[in-house]
């Protein structure tokens, strides 16, 4: 059976109203998560977990892993290292470049804030019926992948 032109402009309504309604929904659970961290944001929150994680890292080696651009990572390095997170050194195999480490009070942040940001999602989650719960549960794989996805394709 072929796929006639109300049938595509269906699905393309669907899918507007599906992607409006998600990006709703994940900017407002955003916020949630944002207010339990304390009001780091989500890009310097990925970076300071890629340079716990990685670090020492070079700027432009952060920047690649968080495919943001130069300027991006720079000011989020900046207010990082305000906030006490992380510190500059030179590269000890280049004096010329800089590396970013995660100080102690950057890794005990980090645990932290994802200890806050699981929080308000289970607390969330506590609120469903155990049908709801599953149906989460089920739709996860397929988030998880499309992240994943824009992640390696470097779109993030």
């Amino acid at each position: 059976m072929p796929v006639t032109q109300h049938d595509q402009d269906s699905a393309a309504e669907q899918l507007s109203q599906t992607s409006g309604r998600l990006a709703l929904v994940i900017g407002r659970l955003n916020r949630r998560m944002l207010r339990a961290t304390e009001g780091l944001s989500h890009g310097s929150l990925s970076a300071l977990s890629s340079i716990v994680k990685f670090g020492p890292l070079r700027l432009n080696e952060l920047a690649g892993r968080e495919a943001v651009a130069a300027a991006t990572i720079t000011r989020i390095a900046t207010d990082l290292e305000v906030r006490g997170y992380v510190t500059r050194e030179s590269d000890p195999l280049d004096r010329r470049a800089i590396t970013i480490a995660a100080t102690e009070s950057g890794v005990d942040y980090i645990v932290r804030a994802r200890s806050a940001r699981a929080d308000v999602i289970a607390a969330l989650l506590g609120t469903l019926d155990a049908r709801e719960l599953e149906l989460v549960q089920e739709a996860l794989p397929v988030f998880e992948a499309l992240v994943l996805e824009a992640h390696y394709a470097g779109k993030e």
